[in-house]
């Protein structure tokens, strides 16, 4: 059941309570939700404040409007509340260590697969992500858009040379919110940066010389790593 809205949080709670219509069944997909005066009434908020909440989830593909007919629950409502959800707790101080702990599960097995199915080509091809890592280094500042890419540009290498598209997706899907995270945090401090590119190396040369387990090893470390440079820095941050 719609109720009236928090006043300290107007816009949020709106789409909040909206996005619970969808979930619990109250506005199904297919069906036309009320008008912008009838929900300003239930939510106790202005039009404006409903007209942003609107206009937020049809971006979202959570709705749809149609001219002449009105505002509608989109047919993949559902899916898209769910990447909705994800993203908005990606702001969230915690959503960073575990998402870091769920990488370190996944990308570890992957750095594994790249040691047994990389090519010659494929290490090449790592060896020049990692040397341009280094020149990034050289002008260190990872505020940069194109020196952050680097380092994703090296985890999705790894996911592509696995062969698990899935995931090389999943890493693609991310990249904005792990680039402004870590741009936000790995600014100030110089050997967060020195240390990733040396984790990075290391890892190369296992994939190269065949070392599935030393690879698996050296990622897992590498991403767990960054949960603690995470820590430190907050704290000093503090």
């Amino acid at each position: 059941m719609l109720k009236p809205a928090e006043r300290s949080t107007l816009y949020k709670e709106v789409t909040e309570q909206m996005l619970l219509a969808i979930k619990n069944g109250v506005w199904k997909v297919g069906d036309k939700i009320p008008s912008e005066m009838e929900l300003a009434e239930r939510f106790q908020v202005g039009r404006n404040c409903v007209r942003e909440a609107t206009k937020s989830l049809a971006v979202s593909g959570i709705l749809e409007a149609r001219p002449g007919q009105g505002t509608f629950v989109s047919p993949v409502a559902l899916r898209k509340i769910m990447a909705y959800e994800l993203f908005d707790y990606m702001n969230e101080e915690r959503a960073w260590i575990e998402l870091m702990q769920v990488r370190a599960a996944l990308e570890s097995d992957l750095a594994y697969l790249a040691a047994e199915r990389a090519t010659a080509e494929d290490i090449r091809r790592l060896e020049e992500i990692v040397a341009k890592s280094t020149r990034a280094n050289g002008k260190y500042h990872p505020s940069d858009q194109e020196e952050l890419m680097v380092h994703s540009d090296f985890h999705e290498a790894i996911a592509e040379i696995a062969g698990n598209n899935f995931a090389l997706k999943l890493l693609r899907s991310i990249k904005t919110e792990i680039n402004e995270h870590r741009k936000k945090y790995w600014e100030f401090d110089e050997k967060i940066w020195e240390k990733m590119i040396k984790a990075h190396k290391q890892i190369v040369e296992h994939i190269a010389n065949r070392e599935p387990e030393k690879a698996r090893h050296l990622m897992r470390k590498h991403l767990l790593e960054s949960i603690e440079d995470y820590k430190k820095l907050k704290k000093n941050d503090k």
